[in-house]
């Protein structure tokens, strides 16, 4: 089990940094003139949503001891790719869903047309705005749109994506999906840390931890999805495994997490954000 400690400490720290992420996304996407593009692009980042992926960037940061001048700008470059990454799983030729997040999705309420290209953008204003942050070192700014270039290309969230489509025509094996799970949504969840990892010049024994307990929490957040959605059927891993085995999985799993930073001098704030977005269902 995750590590008990004072519930109001991670309350404070998610209810005082999201919006600072909120506020720093909006910022990043006013329109310097009117442009639709501009519109769908901010329709589908500024909706809502839990901000995971930028709040692990900033929590991970906070566990190695440090917050860097550019670690929000970052961690809302992260949020821009996992928003595009949504517009591009909704379409019609993917996943072809209509609502997200309780709304219509971004090809529903703008075409696809115009989605698609919101997508392209948020993924070339990503890379774009840490490229000028002028705040992270020029060595820096490379080692991270290299981080997350890869993480979104042919071997990451698209290679995911393309798996996903294709298993969906036979019935896939708990270990094909597990790596499905892992591309389409852990290897943001790990980019996310790896970016605070570098930003924070994290040792290598300090990132290995931080990755373990991300990949695991990853896994997690898809069984976690899977557990709400039994009914699904082919990719639902809960549904395959059966409930109470991929509870005790999805247990298993915040398990290995904890003890992959259980005994470190900062181990509370990632304790405590798995907790606040994982444990409770």
């Amino acid at each position: 089990m995750l590590a008990t400690h004072p519930s109001h400490v991670v309350n404070d720290w998610v209810a005082q940094t999201r919006p600072l992420v909120d506020a720093h996304l909006d910022e990043m996407l006013k329109p310097a003139r009117p442009s639709p593009v501009i519109e769908a692009m901010r329709y589908s980042v500024l909706g809502p949503g839990k901000r995971i992926r930028p709040l692990l960037t900033l929590a991970v940061a906070d566990f190695l001891g440090m917050r860097p001048a550019g670690a929000l700008h970052v961690a809302c470059a992260i949020e821009m790719i996992h928003a595009a990454s949504l517009i591009l799983d909704d379409l019609p030729c993917m996943d072809n869903d209509r609502e997200r997040r309780d709304r219509l999705s971004t090809h529903a309420a703008y075409g696809e047309d115009l989605a698609i290209l919101a997508a392209v953008s948020l993924l070339m204003q990503s890379q774009c705005v840490m490229a000028s942050h002028q705040t992270l070192a020029p060595e820096l700014r490379v080692r991270l749109i290299q981080l997350l270039c890869e993480t979104i290309g042919p071997h990451g969230l698209s290679l995911g994506q393309y798996i996903d489509l294709s298993s969906k025509a036979q019935p896939a094996s708990l270990a094909a999906i597990t790596q499905i799970h892992h591309l389409k949504t852990g290897v943001l969840f790990v980019a996310a840390a790896k970016a605070a990892c570098l930003m924070c010049a994290a040792t290598p024994e300090q990132e290995e931890r931080v990755v373990r307990f991300t990949t695991n929490l990853g896994l997690a957040f898809q069984l976690k999805d899977d557990l709400a959605d039994l009914d699904e059927a082919n990719l639902n891993l809960a549904a395959r495994m059966g409930a109470s085995s991929a509870e005790r999985t999805f247990h298993g799993y915040l398990q290995a997490a904890d003890a992959a930073i259980g005994n470190e001098q900062n181990a509370a704030v990632l304790q405590d954000f798995a907790r606040t977005f994982f444990s409770k269902r």
